[in-house]
């Protein structure tokens, strides 16, 4: 499972990459929040699997990472184009956080459940 996560998040890389390149509306600040997204919602995917969590919780978090990493790079695509005063991405890295910090209780509450 973990390499096809490892893969998988390549090949949407470049694919981003290329439609960042072939692409005139794709700006150069969406592909870099599409991009993030990517390879923070791969990372996130290969911690799930790698760690030691429960079966319930690995099915549960990879499903919802999934979606929530569709949904991020469905805001990177209609962010405005631009670093500053972006509420886009202000969003994004909220939720990703918020992924990270569901990981880590769930990593925290399986260790203690026996």
């Amino acid at each position: 499972m973990k390499r096809i996560i490892i893969l998988s998040s390549i090949v949407l890389l470049v694919a981003n990459l290329l439609f960042g390149l072939i692409l005139s509306f794709y700006g150069a600040c969406n592909v870099a929040m599409g991009s993030f997204v990517i390879a923070s919602t791969g990372l996130l995917l290969y911690l799930i699997h790698s760690i030691k969590l429960k079966d319930g919780y690995k099915v549960s978090l990879t499903i919802l990472f999934v979606v929530a990493g569709c949904l991020e790079f469905i805001l990177s695509l209609i962010a405005p184009n631009r670093f500053m005063d972006n509420w886009w991405l202000i969003i994004v890295i909220v939720l990703i956080a918020l992924e990270a910090v569901m990981l880590i209780v769930t990593n925290t509450i399986s260790d203690r459940i026996e």
